[in-house]
This record gives C-alpha cells, sequence and structure tokens, in this order.
C-alpha cells in the first residue's frame, strides 16, 4: 500500500489535470467512489479473519465453492455459455478434489489407529 499510493496519488492528480477524474466531478461519485473502497476491503479483512481458526486443508476445499457458485449462478440465471472446454476444466477440478478428498479421509483414518497402537506397544 505504501509503495503503489504515491504512483495512485500522481495518476490522480495528472486525470485531475486532464479533466478526466471522476473525483471531482461530484460529491456523491466521489463518496461512493471512496465507499466502495471499504466495501471491497470489508470483507477481505473478515475473510482473513475467519481463515485462521478454520484448517488449511478446510479452507482449500471452501475455495472450491464460491468459483463454482458463480459458475453455477452465471450458467443458470444469467444464461451465460458453457463452453466444452470449461466443462472439460470444471470436471478435472472436481475431480482432483474428489481425490485428494477420498486420500485425506483415508489417510487421516489410518493414522489414528497408528498412534493407538503404538502407544501400546511403548
Amino acid at each position: 500500500m505504501m509503495v503503489i499510493s504515491p504512483i495512485a496519488l500522481a495518476y490522480l492528480n495528472y486525470l485531475i489535470f486532464q479533466s478526466q477524474a471522476q473525483f471531482s466531478d461530484s460529491v456523491s461519485t466521489s463518496i461512493l467512489l471512496m465507499g466502495s473502497g471499504i466495501v471491497t476491503a470489508l470483507p477481505l479483512l473478515l475473510f482473513t479473519k475467519g481463515a485462521k481458526k478454520v484448517s488449511l486443508s478446510m479452507l482449500g476445499i471452501l475455495q472450491y465453492i464460491s468459483p463454482t457458485l458463480s459458475l453455477m449462478a452465471g450458467v443458470f440465471l444469467y444464461h451465460e455459455v458453457l463452453t466444452k472446454a470449461h466443462f472439460v476444466a470444471f470436471i478435472f477440478i472436481w475431480l482432483a478434489l474428489v481425490i485428494y478428498t477420498f486420500s485425506s479421509v483415508t489417510k487421516s483414518g489410518q493414522e489414528s489407529k497408528e498412534p493407538i497402537k503404538s502407544k501400546i506397544d511403548a
């Protein structure tokens, strides 16, 4: 933020002198533009706080849900075209997720049995 802010301010000043800046048009436009930064940053901050409370593997799985819901909304609500390439990529991604989940569940089942045996042997 500290590195990019001077560049952004310089560009904003350039736009103001060229009469192309949106901030100088009206107060309502300026307030809406500044508020959009808060509306963008707040969910990211909340996500960061929530992400610290779950395991990384669960966070990784949850990261697949948002793009999937966006894809479904695009196809079913907004009637966007789902190309064959998009569909194949979607299938491969979820197939990999199923394989990963299956291997994680199998591995955690084996790990939960092993410590019991090693404690008995010790």
